[in-house]
């Protein structure tokens, strides 16, 4: 009788060990979330029909030009992108990062390249891992076509790292890179179809998945610090979306002593507390950061932002 209640225990175990490997395809417990099923473009968007296609799980381009790129429904302005991809021979293709996808060719964003070593005047400034045109490799990743790597690219605000096969391939401080002044750091991710000019090449996507900075409570907070004017008026926008569990680190923040964090705060409390008010906002969402208002009221030792928050409190109030 014993053995048999240790065999169910096992079966049991082994069901919700199961259970609990097949939640974490979707989102590990590192914040990474999957953004390529290997059945449909679901999260992904076209720009032309033919750039991509799906098969035996994975997303392939094909030789097709200019134009057939494909990009995540959702924007991102930090985050940690990874990925496996696989070149053709000739297997010419790349990633685009903070773009505003436009018909023909991303504007506004740059590209990370993701080319086959066929082209012999490719110099580091062009190869796989640089910031195509912008910033050069430091150290040139293996290229070797035919087999599958792992590229892995971060965005952390003014500086982006990638690495490919687990190996830093280059670093950039963009606002020390003066071709990249008008970069925006908030955009599309995306595929480039492949443009090589022999036909029946191509590149082929696995195991997509990002982890989105910007939903860490804790990572938005220090962006309040930042003397950029896009970034601050991005993180604000991070801290509205985030909603009531930034409320105590924005009062924190105002009870502080650095200005720009303060001023920072204050506009992303007032956004987040009349985007609550909003008639169209659920009575559990409003409710929720009427709660968090009335908390952080008794909790800080500012009165000056005691009587903000109150104030706040009282556009929630019917």
């Amino acid at each position: 009788m014993e053995i048999i209640n240790d065999m169910k225990k096992i079966i049991l175990i082994s069901h919700m060990l199961f259970l609990l490997s097949t939640a974490c395809l979707s989102q590990n417990n590192d914040g990474f979330v999957s953004l390529f099923n290997g059945e449909d473009l679901t999260n992904w968007t076209l720009n032309k029909k033919g750039g991509f296609e799906i098969a035996d799980g994975e997303l392939i381009t094909r030789s097709s030009g200019n134009g057939y790129d494909i990009y995540l429904n959702e924007w991102y302005g930090n985050f940690i992108f990874r990925f496996e991809f696989l070149l053709s021979k000739t297997g010419n293709s790349g990633v685009f990062i903070r773009s505003m996808p436009a018909e023909e060719y991303p504007s506004a964003g740059v590209e990370i390249q993701l080319l086959a070593p066929w082209t012999p005047w490719r110099d580091n400034l062009h190869c796989t891992g640089s910031i195509y045109g912008h910033v050069a490799v430091t150290n040139r990743p293996d290229e070797t076509p035919g087999i599958w790597h792992e590229m892995e690219i971060k965005c952390d605000r003014h500086v982006i790292t990638i690495s490919v096969d687990d190996k830093v391939t280059t670093m950039a401080k963009t606002d020390t890179v003066k071709t990249m002044a008008s970069v925006p750091l908030y955009g599309a991710i995306g595929f480039q179809g492949s443009h090589t000019s022999k036909p029946n090449q191509f590149a082929r996507f696995r195991n997509i998945f990002i982890r989105n900075l910007d939903v860490d409570p804790n990572y938005v907070t220090k962006g309040f610090y930042e003397e950029n004017e896009q970034l601050r008026k991005l993180t604000v926008e991070a801290a509205v979306k985030l909603g009531a569990v930034m409320i105590q680190p924005l009062a924190n923040l105002m009870a502080g002593e650095n200005p720009v964090a303060k001023n920072g705060a204050r506009q992303a409390l007032f956004d987040l507390t009349a985007m609550a008010s909003d008639p169209k906002t659920s009575k559990d969402r409003k409710m929720e950061v009427f709660d968090a208002l009335k908390k952080s009221m008794k909790k800080s030792s500012s009165p000056d932002t005691r009587i903000y928050l109150k104030s706040l409190s009282a556009m929630l109030k019917k």
